[in-house]
C-alpha cells in the first residue's frame, strides 16, 4: 500500500485497476495525482517486481509448447534426437520460462507506456485550454460545416453557431442562434446536442432542422429520433413531427404537429417555398434572411396569401416575383425596403 499527498492509503488493487484501464474516473485522477509525488515511480517498480515474483495464477497460457517444440526439431535438430523425452521436458520448461519472461517484459512495457500516455493526456488538457469557435452567416448567406465526427451542419442566413475544441472528444455540443439543419453521425457514447437559449435538442444519429428566432423555436425531425427539452418539459419526436415552443409563455407545453418536409428544409438547397402564407409573414421572413427593414404602406394587403417557389434568388428577384402576383411596388435603398400598392395605370 502507498500513501497519497493527503496521507490516505492508495491500495495496490486500485493502482492495478488503473494500469489495466478498469478504474473509475475518480480513481484515475487519484492515481495520476499520486504519480506526480517524488518516489512514486520507484514504488510502482516495486509493485511490478512483486507481481513478477508472484504472477497472477489466473493468467491462462494456451500455447501448445509440444507443437512449438516439434516445429523447432524439424528446423534445427537431427532425427535421432527428437524422441529424447527428458530433453523435450527440459526444452518445454525453457520455452515456458522464455514465454513468461517475454509476456512480463511486454506487459511492463505497455503498462508504463499506459501510465505515460494518461499523464501526458492530462498535461495536454492543462496546457491547451478549451477554445470556442463561432461562425456567423450574413444576409442571404449559407454555411456548410463538416464536423470532426462527420456530422454535417448547414447554417441558414443571419445565424450564429458555436462549438468548442473538445467537440467529438468529450462531448458533441452545438450552440445555435438562428436556423440550421443537422445530419448527425451516429455515436451512442456521445449524444449530439443543440442548445438554443433554454432549449436542448438531443439526438444519437438523426437529421433535423432547428429554427430559433425572436423567441420562437421549431424543431422539425426528418430522420431518426430526438428528445427536445426545456426546464422540466420534454418531448420525443418521430420523423415527420415538429415541436413548437414559446418560452415567453411559461405554462405552455410543447406543441407537436406534422410538417411538410420540403417547405421546412428547402432553404438549405437555396429554395424558398410559400404555400398560402400571408404576405406580411413572407416580408418578415425576407427582412430577417436578408437583414433589411421593411417599410410597408398601410394600404398594402398583408393578409393576402401567396403560393410560390423561388430558387437561388436574391432579394430583388424575390420581391419582383411577389410584386407581380400581389400587385405592389417596391424600392430598395440600402438596408431599407419600401413597399406600397401599385399605382393605377393611366
Amino acid at each position: 500500500m502507498f500513501y497519497t499527498s493527503k496521507g490516505k492509503v492508495l491500495e495496490d488493487k486500485k493502482l492495478i485497476r488503473f494500469l489495466n484501464g478498469t478504474c473509475s474516473p475518480k480513481e484515475e485522477q487519484e492515481v495520476l495525482r499520486w504519480l506526480r509525488r517524488p518516489g512514486a515511480r520507484f514504488r510502482l517498480d516495486m509493485l511490478m517486481q512483486q507481481y513478477w515474483e508472484e504472477p497472477d495464477p489466473q493468467v491462462k497460457d494456451d500455447t501448445d509448447y509440444r507443437e512449438l517444440l516439434d516445429s523447432i526439431h524439424k528446423k534445427v535438430l537431427k532425427p535421432g534426437k527428437r524422441n529424447d523425452v527428458k530433453w523435450q521436458q527440459l526444452a518445454i520448461q525453457g520455452l515456458r520460462m522464455a514465454a513468461s519472461i517475454s509476456l512480463i517484459v511486454f506487459s511492463v512495457y505497455f503498462l508504463i507506456e499506459g501510465v505515460n500516455y494518461r499523464a501526458d493526456s492530462l498535461m495536454a488538457q492543462a496546457e491547451f485550454p478549451v477554445r470556442t469557435t463561432t461562425r456567423v452567416t450574413g444576409p442571404g448567406e449559407k454555411l456548410t460545416l463538416t464536423m470532426p465526427d462527420k456530422t454535417k451542419i448547414i447554417v441558414n442566413a443571419m445565424s450564429e453557431i458555436s462549438f468548442t475544441s473538445v467537440y467529438g472528444k468529450e462531448e458533441r455540443l452545438i450552440q445555435l442562434k438562428g436556423e440550421a439543419f443537422f445530419d448527425i453521425a451516429p455515436d451512442s457514447l456521445k449524444p449530439f446536442r443543440v442548445q438554443t437559449d433554454g432549449l436542448t435538442t438531443t439526438a444519437l444519429g438523426t437529421a433535423f432542422n432547428v429554427f430559433a428566432r425572436d423567441h420562437q423555436y421549431r424543431i422539425a425531425l426528418t430522420q431518426g429520433k430526438v428528445r427536445v427539452g426545456a426546464t422540466d418539459k420534454n418531448v420525443e419526436l418521430l420523423p415527420g413531427q415538429m415541436a413548437l415552443w414559446t418560452p415567453d409563455q411559461e405554462d405552455m407545453d410543447f406543441s407537436v404537429q406534422h410538417f411538410n418536409r420540403e417547405r421546412i428544409t428547402s432553404w438549405k438547397e437555396g429554395r424558398l417555398m410559400f404555400n398560402r402564407k400571408p404576405l406580411g409573414l413572407i416580408l418578415d421572413d425576407l427582412a430577417a434572411w436578408y437583414s433589411v427593414e421593411m417599410h410597408i404602406a398601410e394600404e398594402v394587403d398583408t393578409n393576402r396569401r401567396v403560393i410560390g417557389t423561388f430558387e437561388n434568388k436574391n432579394l430583388k428577384d424575390i420581391l419582383t416575383g411577389l410584386s407581380f402576383s400581389t400587385g405592389f411596388d417596391f424600392n430598395i435603398k440600402g438596408k431599407n425596403v419600401y413597399i406600397k400598392n401599385q399605382s393605377p395605370m393611366t
